[in-house]
């Protein structure tokens, strides 16, 4: 009997699963369109992980007769399928702008849903919400909802080395022989592979982001070819450990122009930035060099501002850099400069092409706003040229205080000098403080995101990434599961948290739970959750105590508490430090004397770190995976950043006891602290391995500066033997 009822269950079982897997769905796109059809291709992949048949159609093809369920993805200028839709039942769709999209579910005769896009790229992130809801929520699902883009603008800050001969910005000098960083020599192989670039558009298509900006010293050497200076053009590709690429510049031309498809087809505006003035592979020809008061090299940059535009159609804009290496110009000079090169470039191409709409962008770096515009006014009078400013908003730390000011202090009140020139700005989002860790935080996020100033008067868009990384694939990690991965990918919560909440601002815990479900169904999600929130914002709230100061990337390296010019950065150096405008955190001076007002003290700050690194540790419990596995690195990661927090807690305390005169608190404090490094280092160096870094110190490996966190304990008069006296 009992073996007669498994047969039945078995049987049973089988036919349910023959059934699923019989069934068949139609995806109707416009096969023209190349954002319908890799959002189509994700929900192809969604439905068949849930067992059905699916058959990619063209619209042509989508008629009453299907009798199969199906999904259309329309825009909303396609008026005879916006009939269909009505016909079939559809309700009224909405007013839809640019990449805004609806989904709505009918139910009779057979269940359809049907994607409406406001344009292409809406259409696109429809169908990759779609695809994203099947795979949370099922194929039983019943969908109806619209969104709208918050953040219009939402861009990457990429690096790039094209070549050993012409190198990405770097360290703090700049000879040609000096090309530093790790990820930079490898990225060089990287960045001429278009298979690179494809991966990477797709993946931060999915998180919503829909535009790049490759920065570069001086990219005109590797992207174009001039006629009146036929030797500058770099030929051929240098790379490091080896590598090195025939290439002609011609094929170099097609290249990037095929990069920049890429790009269009997956909905993103692309940009150029440079920093000034560096001619790598111009140098010495031609009379070119790096005198700001040349006019062989006012000429140069002039004809390769005007050859860029005509080269590549699809390069939506040009960003440029005063200063850097302009000396001894002052800003009024460097303003006058770079629109007699750059600026009269664009307008010698864009009167000649009025047809061609194009995006000019001059950072508030080295320039102020007034001197900027007045010298640019002829090219702010076209009609086809948009004219936009860039500013480093959270100079090289976006994880420090959620709601930063630099933007109201370093160049003066920058909203309001640009709502007096009717002008906006970009803000650049520089993360150098993670390389390593895989950082989430989403209430963060919404806090800072919600925190820029001015927004709908002043704010363009953003720009986010490092300057101190080349982020290719993966080259850190000693697990076998990130290898071919691409660095995006390996820190995807990082990328999506940004992209997804700029996009969509609305986006609750419980759909980063199901996101983190859906990824890893071994564990409990809401607990995940939690851990990973909490180990992340303990960090933040670190470097803000010190940011006023310690402003810099090669200032300030949280993961190894380094600097480029003194290395390993002590409480003495903390105590001197302060917060950065727009913080409400009090200094460790300030602190340790009492003289804080109404901002809170370090000592608070040290209890709020604490707190978030124990409740952490105390979520994610005794939870241990296999470090091999994905999951299990990032497990190891929710424990490394609360090691790493409950560190600084300590060493903000130590700080300011030292300054309080409180001499044994301090020597207890650092004990804690060094205890907790120990363990941080650790699980560090089971992780990961060093690499050469561009903007700070090498890391050689993860326990090198174990003795220099161990001395502040000793120089205070600990000793090893008493640290098992101690609370931890």
């Amino acid at each position: 009997m009992n073996k007669l009822i498994l047969s039945f269950l078995v049987l049973l079982f089988s036919l349910s699963w023959v059934a699923a897997s019989a069934q068949v769905i139609g995806i109707f796109i416009d096969t023209q369109v190349s954002q319908s059809v890799f959002a189509a291709n994700d929900v192809k992949a969604a439905f068949e992980r849930k067992g059905y048949t699916v058959e990619l159609l063209s619209l042509a093809k989508l008629s009453k007769s299907y009798k199969n369920q199906k999904v259309v993805l329309i825009a909303t200028s396609d008026n005879k399928t916006v009939r269909m839709l009505k016909e079939s039942g559809g309700t009224k769709i909405p007013a839809l702008g640019g990449q805004s999209f609806a989904i709505q579910t009918i139910m009779e005769p057979v269940k359809a849903y049907w994607v409406i896009g406001g344009d292409s790229n809406g259409v696109m992130y429809g169908g990759l919400q779609l695809a994203e809801n099947i795979d949370l929520v099922g194929v039983d699902g019943i969908f109806n909802e619209v969104q709208s883009p918050d953040i219009l603008n939402r861009g990457i800050k990429f690096n790039v080395p094209f070549d050993k001969r012409s190198p990405t910005y770097y360290s703090s000098g700049f000879s040609e022989n000096d090309f530093r960083g790790t990820s930079s020599k490898i990225a060089v192989e990287h960045i001429w592979d278009l298979d690179f670039w494809s991966s990477m558009f797709d993946e931060l298509a999915r998180h919503r982001y829909n535009a790049i900006s490759l920065w570069s010293l001086h990219p005109f050497t590797s992207m174009i070819k001039l006629p009146d200076y036929p030797e500058v053009a770099i030929q051929d590709v240098e790379g490091f450990n080896g590598f090195s690429k025939k290439m002609s510049i011609d094929e170099k031309i097609e290249f990037w122009k095929a990069v920049m498809q890429l790009a269009k087809n997956r909905g993103f505006d692309f940009y150029i930035y440079n920093w000034n003035i560096y001619t790598y592979g111009a140098t010495g020809k031609y009379g070119i060099d790096n005198d700001p008061k040349n006019p062989q090299t006012i000429a140069y940059m002039r004809a390769c501002m005007t050859k860029l535009l005509e080269t590549y159609p699809d390069l939506k804009g040009f960003g440029i850099t005063a200063g850097e290496n302009m000396v001894p110009l002052n800003n009024e000079e460097e303003a006058k400069w770079t629109w007699a090169t750059y600026g009269q470039g664009v307008l010698d191409f864009a009167s000649a092409h009025p047809e061609r709409k194009i995006v000019f962008i001059h950072r508030y770096h080295d320039a102020g706003g007034a001197e900027v515009a007045e010298n640019f006014k002829p090219l702010l009078d076209l009609p086809n040229v948009r004219f936009d400013f860039s500013f480093k908003y959270a100079v090289a730390h976006i994880y420090s205080t959620p709601t930063p000011e630099w933007i109201r202090t370093r160049n003066g009140d920058v909203p309001a000098q640009l709502i007096g020139l009717n002008l906006k700005t970009w803000i650049e989002l520089r993360n150098d403080s993670f390389y390593y860790l895989h950082w989430g935080d989403p209430d963060f996020v919404k806090a800072y995101l919600n925190g820029i100033p001015e927004k709908e008067r002043t704010f363009q868009g953003f720009f986010m990434g490092a300057d101190g990384l080349t982020p290719t694939y993966d080259f850190i990690s000693k697990a076998d599961w990130p290898k071919g991965k691409l660095e995006m990918q390996r820190l995807w919560y990082t990328w999506m948290l940004w992209g997804r909440l700029s996009y969509n601002p609305n986006l609750t815990d419980s759909f980063f739970e199901n996101v983190l479900a859906f990824r890893y169904p071994q564990v409990e999600s809401k607990e995940l959750f939690s851990a990973w929130s909490e180990a992340s914002k303990g960090l933040p709230l670190f470097t803000e105590t010190i940011q006023g100061t310690l402003i810099s990337d090669f200032k300030w390296y949280p993961e190894t508490c380094m600097s480029r010019p003194n290395g390993f950065v002590t409480i003495s150096q903390m105590i001197e430090a302060v917060p950065p405008p727009g913080s409400n955190t009090c200094s460790v001076a300030n602190s340790a004397t009492k003289n804080c007002s109404n901002k809170k003290s370090t000592y608070q700050v040290a209890d709020e770190i604490e707190a978030h690194g124990q409740k952490a540790l105390n979520e994610i419990g005794n939870l241990e995976i296999d470090l091999s596995t994905e999951l299990g690195t990032n497990i190891a990661n929710i424990k490394t950043m609360s090691y790493l927090s409950l560190y600084f807690a300590e060493k903000l305390r130590g700080a300011t006891y030292l300054e309080a005169k409180q001499t044994e608190a301090a020597k207890d404090a650092m004990g804690e602290a060094y205890q907790y490094w120990i363990q941080y280092s650790k699980l560090m160096d089971d992780l990961y391995i060093g690499q050469d870094l561009q903007r700070t110190r090498t890391i050689t490996t993860w326990k090198a500066l174990d003795e220099d966190v161990l001395a502040e304990y000793t120089n205070l008069g600990g000793r090893l033997e008493q640290l098992n006296t101690l609370k931890k």
